[in-house]
């Protein structure tokens, strides 16, 4: 049984109140890890994180000793509630899952939800400051070149599908975080005769997305496979081994009526789909190139209506 981990960005629900609800409503215990963080055990699952999601605030709040009473503890003291204050404005908290198996994914997830919009959770439609997201962490199938190529294929071809059938906020289109690939890079992984080995394919992807911000975030899944080949070119922190594709498109949709993960999971889907079937996948991508080639693809959405069309019709047969 796969599994996926789950990461839900929101405002409205204070750090302390959102860690107990995540407690009570998953029946797991929480901790303070700092005045900015929170671990919560369930048992059965594994660990919760609820954090606000900002580097700065959290490490401050961890390096703060309050039994020392020294000026500079008064100081990091002032600095921690400061920018606590201030990101209670666009800084989101984030709830991070441990891997759940696929089949109680629903169960786990949709009491969660239901709990955080009836506590007055704000997702990213409340506001042109909340470019929050949700973000899947999906573990990937097998970890050997040709697997992880028709992922990234068949994510290529649909991302601008996905996209519009998400109608992803105009908040999260202005922000850098979920930018698409390079046409340059597009071309190179539709093109199906592209059959790289995983050290071509980890070096093709850092030469054109050396960042974390990409709408599907290879970077965890590469620095599993091999760190030292990832670190060479993206030496940040902030990116963790992990076998799992980080799909970052969703909105976070806490607050809206019948929100929850079940659309932005059926979306993934088709990408599962597509990637396991690869003679109708390299169709896909021939169509994908030969609209990439047009000279005005960009400025009309004939890709995405020719591509649900497809789809409808592939469904149907």
């Amino acid at each position: 049984m796969r599994r996926v981990g789950v990461e839900i960005e929101l405002q409205g629900i204070a750090v302390e109140d959102l860690a107990a609800l995540v407690a009570a409503t998953l029946d797991g215990e929480a901790t303070v890890v700092s005045s900015a963080e929170y671990s919560i055990d369930v048992p059965g699952h594994g660990t919760y994180r609820v954090e606000i999601d900002f580097a700065l605030l959290k490490q401050l709040a961890r390096e703060r000793d309050p039994d020392v009473g020294s000026d500079a503890d008064l100081f990091a003291a002032l600095a921690v509630d400061a920018l606590q204050a201030a990101s209670s404005v666009v800084v989101p908290c984030e709830i991070v899952s441990p891997p759940i198996p696929l089949d109680r994914l629903a169960a786990t997830m949709d009491p969660l939800v239901d709990a955080l919009r009836r506590a007055g959770a704000k997702g990213t439609r409340q506001s042109l400051l909340y470019a929050f997201g949700l973000h899947l962490n999906v573990e990937a199938p097998s970890l050997d070149a040709d697997t992880i190529t028709r992922y990234l294929r068949a994510f290529v071809c649909l991302y601008d599908w996905i996209a519009d059938e998400s109608q992803i906020d105009l908040s999260r289109r202005m922000t850098p975080y979920i930018d698409a690939y390079g046409r340059d890079y597009e071309l190179l992984v539709a093109d199906p005769d592209y059959a790289p080995d995983i050290a071509q394919l980890i070096d093709d992807y850092l030469a054109h997305n050396p960042t974390r911000d990409r709408a599907l975030d290879m970077l965890p899944i590469f620095t599993e496979l091999d760190e030292q080949r990832v670190r060479q070119v993206v030496d940040d922190p902030l990116v963790k081994a992990r076998p799992a594709f980080h799909y970052r498109l969703a909105n976070s949709s806490v607050d809206e009526p019948g929100g929850s993960i079940a659309y932005p999971w059926n979306l993934w889907m088709q990408i599962e789909t597509l990637a396991q079937d690869p003679a109708r996948l390299n169709e896909c991508a021939r169509l994908f190139i030969e609209d990439r080639q047009r000279l005005l693809h960009g400025f009309h959405k004939q890709w995405v209506a020719a591509l649900r069309e497809w789809l409808a019709g592939a469904d149907a047969s």
